[in-house]
């Protein structure tokens, strides 16, 4: 899949034409390793919406047909006319973003249906998959003075029905950086989770894996989700997102995002996003919290007081493999999450811990991590793999693994008898008013 990615805030320009706005972009592969070489030219168009609370307004910016991306190109620079209308719009203070995206629907990946079903494309030639890939839009705000705007943003629309789940919002950094970006492995991740809901029938949805996580979260009243490695926060948005949707009507679900101290700022916005997002959610309560976790004291059990809060029934990662380095930390972190889930248990009590891991394979060196796990004692449960055409490339995939590990627990301290204790006390208790939390976020 490819990305259109902003280089820099727009820019407003006023000369003898009128008002004009200049964009700076370029057409990448999630790491920009690669730009955007189609067969011919990818058509594209550039639309503005402004809203307020009384509605909203979509203008088209670009002529159909004179704004293209073709084989060579690095960046596009078009300066684009702005319509008075939309002028007004913005200088009577309505919220106005500058959309650039694919003009030929197949080619933009902009939905969870879309993104599932070019998974499920069967083509038996390299140059028909070469024809078949999709470009994400990428959004950006638009006024009228200097901006010093840093992020643009990614919608993912969840499905496509009316009366459905709406659209998530994802900040990224504006530039040439890889990272506080989307990557495959997350947004294909976070679409399989989606399409349990949104699509039941799918190719997808169908797989083995999927259907035990449908089972995951349909069948405990509880579940605690701790997601490591979460960049800008994708995955664990989008399953706060669908949750309401998969788990029981009764249920309830924590999710504590973590990464090092740089991906703070990013992932606790997104998180904010969808707090305020139009999801038509349920009333099943989704807590949502970001807590700093570095691999280098995890894999030493050193954890946060979130992460040490309670036991994790489920821990998630996608595209935390790219750094072969890295791995060992990785796993041992993983392994120490365990060690401490058994903790909170009495003596002799089992406990398994999940983990739910997508990754787009890049290099052979990257299959260290399986024997890795091996060598830990999690078991590999599934692996569920979904081809991805690539415009102009040859076909991609992204893998989806779901391992797990149990043990017996060898009894917990005084302390966590003791919070445990008090929580079942707050549990059984009639209680009228709200017991306070301690969370980030509660939508």
């Amino acid at each position: 899949m490819h990305y259109i990615r902003f280089l820099r805030s727009p820019k407003v320009i006023k000369n003898r034409r009128g008002t004009l706005v200049q964009l700076l972009f370029t057409i990448t592969t999630d790491l920009g390793d690669s730009f955007l070489f189609p067969e011919r030219f990818l058509d594209l168009q550039v639309v503005a919406v402004a809203a307020s609370p009384e509605g909203s307004s979509t203008w088209l910016l670009s002529d159909p047909g004179h704004l293209d991306w073709e084989p060579g190109m690095r960046v596009a620079k078009p300066a684009l006319e702005l319509p008075i209308a939309l002028e007004r719009a913005i200088e009577s203070g309505m919220r106005v973003h500058i959309c650039v995206r694919a003009s030929d629907p197949p080619h933009t990946a902009e939905s969870v249906p879309r993104i599932l079903a070019l998974s499920a494309e069967k083509m038996r030639y390299r140059r028909e998959a070469a024809e078949k890939g999709a470009v994400m839009p990428a959004w950006v705000p638009l006024t009228l003075q200097p901006s010093d705007t840093d992020v643009s943003i990614r919608r993912l629309l969840l499905n496509e029905t009316s009366g459905g789940l709406g659209t998530i919002e994802i900040e990224e950094e504006i530039g040439e950086s890889i990272a506080r970006h989307i990557w495959d492995g997350g947004v294909v991740a976070t679409c399989a989770l989606v399409g349990i809901e949104t699509a039941p029938e799918s190719e997808s949805s169908t797989n083995p894996c999927m259907r035990t996580m449908k089972n995951i979260f349909s069948r405990q009243k509880s579940i605690r989700v701790l997601e490591v490695g979460c960049g800008v926060g994708i995955l664990g948005i989008g399953l706060g997102a669908v949750y309401p949707r998969l788990g029981p009507s009764d249920g309830d679900c924590t999710i504590l995002m973590t990464d090092l101290p740089e991906a703070e700022e990013r992932a606790r916005s997104n998180m904010k996003r969808l707090e305020n997002s139009h999801l038509r959610f349920q009333e099943t309560p989704v807590r949502m919290i970001y807590e700093n976790l570095d691999w280098e004291e995890g894999r030493q059990g050193r954890f946060g007081p979130e992460v040490k809060s309670g036991p994790w029934d489920l821990v998630m990662l996608s595209d935390c493999t790219y750094n072969v380095d890295m791995l060992p930390a990785l796993v041992e972190t993983l392994s120490a999450i365990h060690t401490a889930n058994l903790t909170y248990f009495p003596a002799g009590e089992p406990f398994t811990t999940k983990v739910f891991l997508a990754t787009k394979p890049r290099h052979d060196s990257e299959e260290v991590l399986y024997e890795l796990m091996d060598k830990d004692g999690w078991y590999s449960v599934h692996k569920q793999v979904l081809p991805k055409p690539v415009l102009g490339e040859a076909p991609q995939s992204v893998e989806l693994h779901l391992f797990d590990k149990s043990g017996l627990s060898e009894g917990q301290s005084s302390k966590r008898v003791e919070s445990k204790n008090m929580l079942k006390k707050v549990e059984t208790e009639d209680m009228d008013d709200n017991v306070d939390k301690d969370t980030e976020y509660s939508f």
